[in-house]
């Protein structure tokens, strides 16, 4: 007959030609095994059993999820206020006003501020593609105002933390100045009514990433708005506490271009073992009839993922480096590939791997104690097919589920 038994995370099947009273425990049923003709016992060990995801490591305050169900990290929100009241005895129909204002950007993850939680150290080696500006212009004036050729840019500011006059904007690969035009579509303006405000969205990934990149770096960092204000209406008029307020809030869409070793996420998990005295352990093995790990990982993330699994006896603690553990048991290296991406990195199907990996005997006494620490270190790499881009739709993961099965002899040989 086959009976299976459940003790802790361990699942014990049996098949066996007769038994007696069924056993308590696992260790009851190893005894009551070892009595009468041969037979065999399975061992069924969770190694890892785990979902990786990137919204998983973010604090949840700073994810979001854009309208084109794209995973998102909101970074920061800064106000550039124009106080274009001290002007007022001096406007009229048609002045142009010279305006610049700036804000430094500062990485607070109490306030989640450039918050980019477990995933900073892939942020410092990946280019950002696709980040959006939430663009709110308010205008508390009597008259309409105009903001002609007003851009936002990036500039690092001086060790007193002033904007060096003229402005000196960060450059891209071909010396020209990073800038997102705040305009209507196909103007060089945006005008903003009397008494009131306009919001809208703009793309910025090339000055978002720039930003980003100033501030792990250690820059004093500063996002600068600056173009000409001039009005469009004859009535009206400005008074000394009118503003013209621009907001910006600064969302990071998780569209990375990885580099060509990719980026590496490492996780530790404590598991239950088979909790055999280490007296019985020669015993147990000279019994070892196959141990194998089976995995079995489903892909929904835009990468290829090269994954390595290491465990070692007891709890080791989530900052233990395992694979650099004495004791360690190093599983063949499993490579998933990507899911079918299109030509941008968008996932369009999840890609399932499986895979088998034999133990023998010094191998396998890493699972026998009470605990075993298991590590599953995961190499991401960008498609070829994008050009190592890739982009996490929203509530998209990596699936791993990876188990040690164990097969001993038991019993006389009738």
């Amino acid at each position: 007959m086959t009976t299976m038994w459940r003790s802790g995370g361990h699942v014990l099947l049996a098949t066996a030609v007769t038994l007696g009273c069924e056993p308590a425990s696992v260790l009851e049923a190893r005894d009551q095994l070892g009595r009468g003709g041969e037979r065999e016992v399975e061992y069924v060990l969770p190694v890892i059993a785990d979902t990786f995801s990137v919204e998983g490591l973010l604090d949840s305050a700073v994810v979001v999820n854009t309208t084109d169900g794209l995973l998102g990290i909101r970074l920061d929100t800064r106000v550039l206020a124009y106080g274009v009241g001290v002007f007022a005895p001096f406007v009229s129909f048609g002045d142009s006003i010279p305006i610049v204002a700036h804000q430094e950007l500062v990485q607070n993850a109490s306030l989640n501020q450039m918050d980019f939680g477990d995933v900073e150290d892939v942020i410092r080696q990946v280019d950002m593609n696709d980040a959006r500006l939430r663009v709110n212009v308010s205008n508390t004036a009597d008259i309409a105002a105009v903001l002609v050729d007003f851009n936002l840019g990036a500039a690092e500011l001086d060790a007193n933390g002033l904007l060096p006059q003229p402005v000196v904007y960060e450059t891209d690969s071909l010396a020209a100045p990073i800038l997102v035009p705040v305009a209507e579509a196909g103007q060089n303006s945006l005008t903003i009514a009397a008494n009131s405000d306009t919001t809208f969205t703009l793309q910025g990934g090339p000055l978002v990433n720039r930003l980003v990149h100033m501030v792990l770096d250690g820059r004093r960092a500063a996002v600068v708005g600056a173009g000409i204000l001039t009005t469009d209406a004859v009535t009206g008029q400005i008074t000394g506490t009118d503003v013209i307020n621009v907001e910006t809030e600064l969302v990071a869409v998780v569209d990375f271009t990885l580099p060509d070793t990719g980026v590496v996420f490492t996780k530790n998990t404590t598991q239950d073992g088979l909790s055999i005295d280490a007296v019985e352990v020669p015993s147990i093995l000279e019994r070892l009839r196959e141990a194998r790990v089976n995995s079995g990982i489903l892909n929904n993330l835009p990468f290829s993922i090269d994954i390595d699994i290491a465990f070692a006896p007891g709890d080791l603690g989530n900052s233990a480096d395992v694979f650099a553990h004495p004791d360690a048991v190093v599983v063949s290296r499993m490579t998933v590939d990507t899911t079918t991406v299109d030509a941008l990195g968008r996932p369009i199907a999840a890609q399932l791997t499986n895979a088998e990996v034999s133990l023998v005997g010094d191998e396998l006494s890493a699972l026998l104690g009470d605990q075993f620490t298991a590590t599953m270190r995961l190499r991401l790499r960008g498609a070829a097919a994008s050009n190592r881009r890739g982009v996490v739709l929203a509530g998209t993961n990596l699936l791993v589920n990876s188990s040690a099965r164990i097969v001993l002899r038991l019993g006389v040989s009738q």
